[in-house]
């Protein structure tokens, strides 16, 4: 097998065709090529930064991707690097230690890019291999925030138990609003943070244009939401809300009220929340649906990204990295 790193303008048909069979092979998906290249191509380069493994018929079978982005470092501008679609088919994983070899190489490439840092989210199979074997730094762990609307149904209880549960959440949502009512003089607003992605990155905007991404605005406040059903749970994903570009209490009480409308049985969200609210109560690490570590790879050795590796300098969240 061999490893080759490119771009994604690089690509031949065949390159497309090949690496869409084995990705949805891996995750049971059923992704068009068109998907991949909207996905890979409408970024501010043009297109993003690969390693992929091919086999000797000369399909690809694994891939490694990287996909340039705009972040701000306090006023300045620089380029992130964001960790995505890791694979390698079944049959070819023979080698323990090839995805480790994939990113070095495809490291290589990021330099020359000038991308400062890798970041990204793994899941659990994945967070072991690229914290012990890729050496990548565990930089923190995302906090998840809930309202729980109908507990019932979250718990899976049915008949009177559930019935129950559920008017007593009910009753619970009900207080908290009434309590934000009277709290509506206060208007607090979350800090700056030093790392946080650009707004206009054309991979932000372009991600958030798809039909299952919900943007509602109501004069200086914009809000984005998502609506999936987790197992039965109708779960409304609370993605950023903000008040002059700044996220506010206000910002998450009008961005709640909408997603309460579309009869959900949980609210969430899922990043940092450094300020007064009486919505979201944080969820305890232990009831998370699942961990949701942080991790990167700080390429750079400009010191002006020494601290880029404590998490309390990061503002991130599902509004960067989608890992619902």
């Amino acid at each position: 097998m061999d490893i080759r790193v490119c771009r994604s303008v690089d690509w031949t048909g065949r390159d497309w065709e090949s690496y869409c069979q084995g990705f949805n092979e891996v995750f049971h998906r059923e992704f068009t090529v068109d998907y991949f290249k909207y996905k890979y191509l409408s970024v501010y380069k043009g297109y993003a930064c690969h390693s992929l493994l091919y086999a000797e018929e000369g399909m690809v079978v694994g891939g490694v991707t990287v996909i340039p982005c705009y972040y701000m470092c306090g006023e300045e501008r620089f380029v992130n690097g964001l960790a995505v679609d890791v694979f390698i088919r079944e049959a070819y994983r023979v080698d323990p230690l090839m995805l480790r070899r994939m990113y070095k190489k495809l490291r290589l490439l990021l330099e020359e890019e000038q991308v400062v840092a890798v970041i990204a989210v793994p899941n659990a199979t994945a967070y072991p291999y690229w914290k012990n074997v890729v050496k990548w730094k565990e930089v923190g762990f995302i906090n998840y925030w809930a309202l729980p609307v109908r507990a019932g149904r979250i718990l899976g209880e049915t008949g009177l138990a559930g019935a129950f549960l559920n008017a007593c959440s009910r009753f619970y949502c009900l207080s908290l609003f009434l309590i934000t009512s009277l709290c509506s003089f206060i208007d607090t607003k979350d800090r700056s943070y030093r790392y946080r992605i650009c707004a206009d990155d054309p991979y932000y905007v372009s991600k958030f244009c798809g039909k299952e991404y919900l943007r509602e605005g109501d004069g200086d406040i914009r809000y984005l939401y998502k609506l999936e059903d987790e197992d039965g749970v109708r779960t409304g994903y609370l993605l950023d809300a903000e008040e002059r570009g700044e996220r506010s209490f206000k910002a998450i009480r009008k961005a709640v009220a909408m997603i309460l409308r579309q009869d959900v049985d949980l609210v969430l969200y899922v990043g940092k929340l450094s300020f007064f609210q009486t919505l979201l109560m944080k969820m305890p690490r232990k009831l998370e649906p699942k961990l949701l570590p942080f991790t990167c790879d700080l390429i750079s050795k400009d010191e002006r990204y020494k601290d880029m590796l404590d998490f309390k300098f990061w503002d991130f969240g599902l509004r960067n990295y989608d890992v619902r």
